[in-house]
């Protein structure tokens, strides 16, 4: 029901056929439009642009008819009939050039009146949309805030730990040194085991605690590597070998250095690129069930470059180039095979590399086909 009487007033607007213009009295008198043209129209009748031609041509008829009775005989015939057959076709070409002017005239206005009403809409948008966009600012300002709160508080947690959680750490190392020295006696060889096992844990730890701290400081812009020059290579590999040996062996497993000759030495942080090659060796030990890790050392132009291969369960290549830049993820088949990573090791050997103006990839053929880890970093 209400669609028909919106569709009957639709019909009733000026510009429908069925429009009856109420301001003309001769239109409201007949109930329609007597022409065509009143379908348009929206004047009073004495504004009738019709009606004033019809007016003025009554008044010049009727001006030529006295003229001829009073000057009877001297005026020809033809020229009256001339004259009145003027009348008429001006008449008719006038009528047709109003309908075409009143028509013209309510397009022009409605195209305005369209446009006015388009462009009151468009404001009314732009406003509410301005209205948004500051709602949303003000949101998004005070999360960032928020966030920068909570950032300031994450770096000073991490900041803290470095005196609450790293130095009883180290005093426990200190004291399993002076056990295994034998300041407290003789250790029995069980026991002693056991303490092995301890020490192991306590140095995961503290390597746990060093790689947040580096992060942290990483994150905050701050100078995390002290170049030495002349850093021994050799010494690096063989502290880490002889660190990792023990789960190696454990595993069945076997670590092997390829050089081709004497290992130059490097401008490096000593201590920082050891635990970048420590990570990576030891993610390859990780995932390696059967043969082991080869670790080649070469000189390329001015870069020394280790290639780390293992045989183990390889990366799935849509796993590769995201590999070094996320933290604390690790892949699906990573974390079924090793359960216990922790996912920064990789992370943050990127970022002591990238500080040493040096680059990290990786390459691998697919599933159980192991993979290579490439190292590369400027001599000098």
């Amino acid at each position: 029901m209400k669609n028909f009487k919106e569709k009957k007033t639709e019909r009733e607007k000026p510009g429908k056929p069925k429009y009856v213009n109420k301001n003309c009295w001769l239109v409201k008198s007949l109930n329609y439009g007597p022409y065509k043209r009143c379908q348009y129209c929206e004047l009073k009748f004495r504004n009738c642009l019709f009606l004033q031609y019809q007016i003025i041509s009554l008044i010049l008829v009727f001006f030529i008819l006295i003229l001829s009775f009073l000057i009877e005989g001297k005026m020809p015939e033809l020229v009256i009939i001339s004259v009145f057959t003027l009348i008429i076709v001006y008449g008719y070409f006038f009528s047709k050039s109003t309908d075409k002017i009143i028509q013209a005239n309510f397009n022009e206005r409605k195209a305005k009146e369209a446009l006015e009403e388009l462009s009151r809409n468009l404001q009314k948008k732009v406003d509410e949309q301005t209205k948004e966009i500051r709602k949303s600012y003000e949101v998004e300002k005070k999360a960032h805030e928020e966030l920068k709160k909570l950032d300031k508080a994450k770096n000073q947690f991490i900041l803290a730990t470095q005196h609450h959680l790293r130095t009883p750490l180290t005093g426990m190392l200190g004291y399993l040194d002076l056990i295994f020295g034998g300041s407290y006696g003789k250790v029995p060889a069980k026991l002693k085991n056991t303490l092995k096992r301890f020490e192991s844990a306590t140095k995961i730890l503290i390597r746990l605690v060093n790689e947040f701290l580096d992060i942290s400081q990483f994150q905050l812009g701050r100078e995390v590597i002290a170049k030495k020059p002349d850093v021994q290579i050799e010494s690096i590999l063989k502290e880490i070998v002889d660190e990792i040996n023990p789960e190696a062996e454990a595993k069945n497993l076997y670590i092997k250095i390829e050089q081709s000759k004497k290992m130059p030495s490097v401008n490096a942080d000593p201590e920082k690129l050891k635990v970048a090659l420590f990570n990576i060796i030891d993610n390859g030990i990780k995932y390696t069930n059967k043969g082991g890790i080869t670790i080649k050392v070469e000189t390329i132009d001015s870069n020394i470059r280790f290639a780390i291969k293992d045989t183990g369960t390889g990366i799935a290549q849509k796993d590769l180039k995201f590999l070094f830049n996320k933290l604390f993820e690790r892949g699906e088949k990573a974390d079924k095979f090793y359960a216990t990573g922790r996912g920064i090791g990789l992370f943050i050997s990127t970022l002591i590399i990238e500080a040493h103006r040096g680059r990290i990839w990786a390459e691998s053929k697919g599933k159980d086909k192991g993979s290579i880890f490439y190292i590369q970093i400027p001599i000098k």
